[in-house]
């Protein structure tokens, strides 16, 4: 029945001059970017990188949309790595307690009462309180893929509390020989850690580095009604 009426209404556009051609969905523009991008990621070995893993809020995503996918997790948060070893025993699963930068080194590390906010930077302004500040390994992704053999990237995420920019900093090498396919990141759009990325920096060096803007995914926004931060997935137009 439903077949009659389609072709019916099919054919009576059709004899006033319109045409009906099926519209392919975009899948990029999936509102979950985990999934969005699992049709241009079909490798059994691809490569995800999540940095500042958290809880594993990510990482869950990844093995539920990517479940044959080597995962590079990234935690500085002593307390934070604890419960991701005792929750994730994967063989494709290889977590690290460190910090990812610009380059190697040893920097403070914050840890606040709301952990979501933990980072190497101060906030601007929280209610939430510092509870503890000790040093942590900083590593680049470069290095670390030096390190590891890793000569490319498909989907990395980064979300360090306004450190974002110098992690892709710390990636340059693989970005300037379009080794990393895509990119999920943090914007932050007013002043929520102080020395934080611009959300402007960050897109000019992207683009620099043939990246696109794919889209925004939800907003949070101020007290006076003004975005404060969002992410955003990118895609390497000329990704070898």
């Amino acid at each position: 029945m439903k077949k009659t009426i389609k072709r019916y209404f099919k054919n009576l556009l059709f004899k006033s001059g319109y045409k009906i051609n099926r519209i392919d969905k975009n899948y990029l523009l999936d509102d979950n970017p985990f999934r969005a991008v699992k049709s241009f990621l079909t490798s059994e070995d691809s490569i995800f990188f999540d940095i500042g893993v958290n809880h594993g809020q990510s990482l869950h995503k990844i093995r539920k949309y990517h479940p044959n996918a080597f995962i590079h997790g990234f935690e500085p948060s002593k307390y934070c790595f604890q419960e991701l070893i005792r929750d994730f025993n994967s063989d494709k699963i290889i977590l690290n307690n460190f910090a990812v930068g610009d380059k190697n080194g040893i920097s403070e590390f914050n840890e606040y009462s709301w952990d979501s906010l933990n980072s190497l930077l101060k906030r601007a302004y929280t209610k939430s309180k510092i509870v503890e500040t000790y040093q942590v390994d900083v590593i680049s992704v470069d290095n670390y893929c030096e390190k590891n053999k890793i000569d490319h990237i498909h989907f990395l995420k980064t979300d360090t509390e306004g450190y974002e920019l110098n992690v892709l900093k710390g990636a340059e090498r693989l970005m300037k020989n379009n080794k990393i396919k895509f990119v999920l990141i943090e914007l932050f759009f007013d002043l929520n850690f102080i020395g934080q990325s611009a959300a402007g920096d960050i897109f000019n060096f992207l683009e620099k580095n043939n990246f696109k803007l794919v889209r925004f995914y939800a907003f949070s926004y101020s007290d006076k009604g003004l975005s404060s931060k969002t992410d955003a997935l990118f895609i390497n137009t000329k990704f070898k």
